[in-house]
Order: C-alpha cells, then structure tokens, then sequence
C-alpha cells in the first residue's frame, strides 16, 4: 500500500521541491539558496595547485594526471567521463578527501561530487560500487569524517551532507555505525540556531528518508521533537517548512513513526500549518494534507486533529475547487474518517477545537448563555490552558478574533464562580485593559464589556443599561 500511495503522490510532491523557490512567500530560502550558490561560485573559481599536491607526496602522478583530466571540464565533458571511468573517478574523488585536509580544497572537492551527482545520477553507484564486506564504511566514511570535523563551516557540511544522503538513500547495505552518527548529525543540526545549518539537515533529511529502512532509525533519534519545533517556529519560511513536512510525509508512512508522531505536538502544529496553506499556493497544502491523512486512525490522531481545529479549516478546504486530484482525493479520505469522531462532539468539543484553531468567528455557542452556564468550570481544565490560549488571541492580527477572545473572557468572569480571581492571577486584565483604548470599534467595545464583567456583580444592570 505504501509503495501504490507513494507512487501516486511522489511525482508532484517531488517535482514540488524543484521549483518551490519560486514562491514568493520563501524570501528566507531564497536568502539561503543565493548564499549557497554565491558560495560555491566562490569555492569553484578557485585554481587548486593539484601539481604542489603531487610534489609534496600528498597525491600520487596518476592521481594527479585523473583530477586535472576532470577539473575544469563542462558538465557534459564531466558525465562522459563518468560514463566511461565512473568507478576510477569514484575512488579517486574519496582518495583525495582522505589524504587531503585543506579547508578551500575539501569544499572545492565535495562541490565536484555534489555537481556529479545533480548532474548524473548514475555517478552515485559508481561510489557504492567501492563499498566491499571488508570495508562497509566506504564510500561513507571520508564525508563523514569532515562532518565531524568541518568546525562549523556550514557550505563544508552542506555538500558533505547532501552527498552523504544521496549515497545512503541509495543504498541499503550501510553499516549501523554510519547511519547512526549520521542521525546523530541530522538530529543535532535540526537543533541548532544557524538557519543555514538547519537548511542542511532538512534538506539532508528529505534525500535521506526516502529510502524507507531508514525512517524508524531517524525517528529513534530524538528527530520527531526537532521537526515539530521547525514547524512552529519557521511558518514564514515557505520553503523550509515545506521541506519539514515533506520529511514528516516521508516518515507517516511508518506504522511505527506514525503513532511516535501522535505522542508529540507534531499533529497540533500540522493542523495549524493546514490551515495557514490554504493561503499559498498548493504545493504547501498538498504535502500537508497528505502528512495528515497517513496519520490517521494512529494513536489519538484523529482527536487532536478535532481538538486543534481542523473542522473550520477542512470545511473551507473542502469548498475550494483544487486543480490537483491529490488533494481533493486526501480531503475525501480526511472527512469520512473523521465523520464519525465529529458526529460524537459536544457544543463545549467544537467551541475548544475553534479557539484552538485561533480562527474564532461569532458563533451562537460565545452569545450562548446556556453554554457559559454548562461549560465556563471546563476553561479551568489543563491548567488553564484554554483561558491562555484566548489571551494569546488577544494578541491576534484580526480584530474579530480579538473581540470574540475578550468576550469569551469576560463570559467566564461572569459565569464561573472564580472568574474574577482566575483571570487576575493569568494576567488577563491588562491586556483587556489596553485594548479598551483599541482602534477597532468591535474590539473596544467588547473590551470594555468584559473589564465591566470583572469589576461588577450586578452584570445584567449594567447590561441592561448599555442596551
């Protein structure tokens, strides 16, 4: 089944990373993409001095004479010769990253392989051809090595890394030790606060998982925490983020992943990035619909997609005339599996999921007094966690959102017999205080309304004498 779902969705979700600097969203890939390219136009007008190399014993003359037979030659003249000496050249280019330790020669050397690789796929076999019974480790040894010794220089590690997730996506005899500190590579640079050194392990990554032996390896790597901080922290960075779910994608398709992945926030922080693509273009919204419809029915997936809000956003999806089949055939799935968990919602369920979702809309449950009766005592639950999520939307850029946030604040002082103290003790009074003086009507009025709620106890004369 997953070879069928892959081969059906991997075409587009594939061609997708092609092309997607185009949007115009990805200003901070862009950034990313420019500094790697200026980079290695840098690193390659170099001239390396590969006759000192020789003189100084560090190669030997028929290294020599192969380097200077294959640098500076066209791209095309570069394939011919690896169509012809592919194997010679493979292990010609890993004899001279481990007798040379030059920092400008070893970037110019990972370049020359990387440009092989993007330029002839087939070059890749040539290198795992060089890995035997006796030495496992090659062809990964070498790149690894500089990986771990690079001293932060992130264009070393960006070519190390990319050559290294070519080579082992393409193969499945790596020896344990080398997939192991090439997680642990991954799973550290995912951390790290140098966007360009997270641009490289994600894009690492996506090479890397597409083999599918190493997806359960990877997730056993404390990754999954990483990826889902990506997710919330990098949302105006298109091309990343896409890149992160496409590597989320990737992994869904692992039973065992899946249900890791609905132990962490993963799923919270893919309904919110749902809901925020269906205002890019379709390349975002494909491959995160798809990361969503392989993880449900695993776990408690299916409730916290409900519970983080993916009702409102599902409808809206559902209505849009998609162009792509994928994405309206994975929005058909999303619906009927979840149908039957929706069905089973309380008015107090479909309120939380929307406040959530932070996409609030004057729905009859927030005027509803029958509501704030039955339901204001559940604001309370998870340590308050809803209360601080409508203080967050106080903050909100829609002035809907935050007048509905300050109404439902004001509805729970007015309704829960702690109200008043509860929403001083969070710090709820200042903000509420500060938006009385708000430029949007709706929000002031509501403001206003709810700082009322707080410091009065006859609530319905004051309400009657605002009518």
């Amino acid at each position: 089944m997953e070879k069928m779902n892959l081969h059906r969705s991997n075409q587009n979700l594939l061609a997708d990373t092609e092309d997607f600097n185009a949007l115009r969203e990805a200003a901070s890939q862009t950034t990313y993409a420019d500094q790697l390219r200026q980079t290695e136009e840098k690193v390659m007008g170099q001239t390396i001095p590969w006759e000192g190399y020789q003189r100084a014993n560090l190669i030997t003359d028929k290294e020599q004479e192969l380097i200077k037979n294959y640098d500076k030659k066209s791209p095309e003249a570069r394939v011919g010769i690896f169509q012809k000496e592919g194997d010679v050249y493979a292990e010609l280019f890993l004899n001279l990253l481990v007798k040379i330790n030059k920092a400008e020669t070893l970037k110019y050397l990972l370049t020359l392989i990387e440009q092989i690789f993007r330029d002839y796929p087939p070059a890749i076999q040539h290198f795992l051809r060089l890995s035997t019974e006796t030495n496992s480790t090659y062809p990964y040894e070498p790149a690894l090595r500089i990986l771990s010794r690079s001293g932060g220089d992130w264009y070393t590690n960006a070519k190390a890394s990319f050559i290294l997730a070519s080579l082992m996506g393409k193969s499945n005899h790596v020896d344990a030790d080398s997939i192991k500190t090439f997680c642990n590579w991954l799973r550290d640079n995912l951390k790290k606060n140098d966007e360009k050194e997270v641009n490289n392990a994600v894009a690492a990554s996506m090479k890397f998982l597409n083999n599918e032996k190493y997806r359960s390896i990877f997730a056993a790597e404390d990754t999954l925490a990483s990826l889902s901080s990506l997710l919330k922290t990098k949302t105006k960075n298109m091309q990343l983020l896409y890149q992160v779910i496409f590597c989320l994608w990737l992994l869904s398709f692992n039973p065992k992943v899946a249900l890791q992945i609905s132990e962490t926030k993963l799923v919270p922080n893919l309904v919110e990035i749902f809901r925020l693509s269906l205002n890019f273009r379709e390349k975002v919204t494909r491959v995160a619909v798809a990361t969503l419809k392989n993880l449900l029915d695993v776990g408690n997936n299916n409730e916290q997609m409900i519970t983080y809000g993916i009702v409102k956003p599902l409808e809206n999806a559902t209505a849009k005339n998609w162009a792509d089949e994928d994405i309206k055939a994975d929005l058909a799935v999303i619906n009927q599996r979840l149908e039957k968990d929706i069905a089973h919602l309380s008015g107090f369920d479909f309120y939380k999921q929307e406040v959530m979702s932070g996409n609030l809309s004057w729905s009859t449950v927030h005027k509803s007094e029958k509501f704030w009766r039955e339901n204001a005592h559940h604001l309370e639950e998870n340590q308050h966690h809803l209360l601080l999520v409508l203080k967050e939307l106080l903050s909100s850029s829609n002035p809907t959102v935050q007048a509905i946030a300050c109404y439902d604040i004001g509805e729970f002082a007015r309704f829960h017999p702690r109200g008043k103290i509860i929403i001083q003790q969070l710090g709820l009074k200042i903000p509420l205080m500060t938006l009385m003086e708000d430029k949007d009507a709706e929000v002031k009025k509501n403001a206003l309304l709810a700082v009322q709620k707080l410091m009065v106890t006859n609530w319905e004369y004051i309400a009657a004498e605002s009518k």
